[in-house]
């Protein structure tokens, strides 16, 4: 079956790009990638290729949608296209490093820069992903290979690194034209731009990615709804204006936005503080499997009761789910299992979170408490007690200590 052609690519492919990179919509995006494999059975390279990043893990695409990432299919996939003709496969290829030998014997292009200007045609002609592709030979200067340059043909090193530098500064109005046309990915490379530079070439310029990222959650793309409440909260400090962007941004799927709305309520700055609805707001996040931030505070959370009544039982199972290495995680964990706290006491296991943290009043009391009634160890009230001590007003810690005293003779035993 032949493909029909639309105004870039194919009508399918077409399509299915404005469904993935032009919106943040799962049920279009697995509707277009279903779309892909029908096309790619038919022989569209394109479908191929875009499928190879549909493969290939959320860095290539909104970050929620419904992906497994696959290396294995994603080159698969990326293998067929450049053998079936696609140009944007070619420049994917030679972008994420893997234009191998073999993908180059196989392409049916003279050069890379036969596939690159096939592209070119059809960012001048105004398809924004292209416009996104061009913009990235420039950034990551995969033009020098393009156009097969090399330093010899310049007349010193600063030669060199000056037409490297004027090469990185054409993908702004690339990076501009493809972000104003709806592809929200663009608008990484463009804030990157400015806010980091690259490298010895592009000084940074802080502060000039500000707009664009207000510009892409004025266009109402949930990652820089989020990414603009973001530095409203966290750099500026502005919590009011930060709200509602971050409400946006969560109502629109970017599950991140609800951590930002938790840490307002949970300030109280801004809005009157809800510790019940900032837990809600940290659930939503965390329940998705990578905000360990949000994770943690759970965890915190529950094992105070504050916004909830007290279940160790869910601080354990929100903290086990923290993978980063905080140390509020181990003293939270090192008590709940030296003391059997929502879980079958276990004190090597507890004494081995205690000891990954360092100096706290919780660490200081669960040692105190190991000590002071024999947990694990043997018992050793006064150095019990020298722990407890140097928990200073933590509660547990000032309660324990009222169940020893010290004898006539300067021994402390227990009440």
């Amino acid at each position: 079956m032949g493909k029909s052609m639309g105004k870039y690519f194919s009508d399918a492919v077409d399509k299915a790009i404005e469904d993935l990179y032009y919106c943040c919509d799962n049920d279009k995006a697995k509707a277009a990638a279903d779309a892909l494999l029908i096309a790619a059975k038919d022989g569209d390279g394109d479908a191929c290729y875009f499928l190879s990043r549909c493969f290939s893990g959320s860095c290539y695409s909104w970050k929620y949608h419904p992906f497994e990432e696959n290396e294995a299919a994603a080159y698969a996939m990326l293998h067929q296209a450049i053998s079936l003709g696609s140009a944007a496969a070619v420049l994917g290829a030679l972008r994420m490093d893997m234009l191998t030998p073999e993908l180059r014997e196989i392409m049916p292009f003279g050069s890379i820069k036969e596939a690159w200007e096939e592209i070119l045609a059809k960012a001048e002609n105004g398809c924004p992903f292209c416009q996104y592709m061009i913009g990235n030979t420039y950034y990551f200067l995969d033009i020098i290979e393009i156009e097969d340059h090399k330093e010899s043909e310049f007349a010193n090193k600063e030669a060199w690194n000056t037409w490297k530098r004027s090469e990185m500064e054409r993908s702004i109005p690339w990076f501009e034209q493809a972000f104003s046309g709806g592809m929200i990915l663009a608008g990484r490379n463009y804030c990157h731009y400015y806010q980091h530079g690259r490298g010895d070439y592009i000084p940074p310029e802080p502060g000039k990615e500000i707009p664009i990222m207000r510009q892409g959650a004025e266009r109402g793309y949930p990652e820089w709804m989020y990414a603009y409440a973001n530095y409203l909260a966290y750099t500026e400090g502005n919590h009011k204006e930060a709200l509602p962007w971050a409400l946006k941004a969560a109502e629109a799927g970017h599950l991140w936005g609800w951590h930002i709305v938790g840490d307002i309520y949970w300030d109280g700055k801004a809005v009157e503080r809800n510790l019940p609805y900032a837990l809600q707001c940290y659930e939503k996040t965390a329940s998705y499997g990578n905000d360990s931030y949000s994770c943690r505070l759970l965890g915190v959370m529950y094992f105070h009761g504050w916004g909830t009544s007290v279940d160790y039982a869910r601080a354990i199972q929100w903290l086990e789910k923290d993978e980063e290495p905080e140390y509020i995680k181990y003293d939270l964990l090192g008590i709940c299992y030296l003391l059997g706290y929502g879980c079958q006491q276990n004190p090597a296991r507890g004494k081995a979170f205690l000891e990954r943290s360092k100096n706290s009043p919780y660490k200081s009391y669960g040692l105190g408490m190991m000590y002071g009634e024999g947990i694990g160890v043997r018992e050793d009230i006064e150095k019990g007690v020298e722990y407890l001590k140097a928990a200073g007003n933590y509660g547990p810690a000032v309660e324990a200590l009222k169940h020893y005293k010290k004898s006539l003779f300067g021994v402390w035993r227990r009440k």
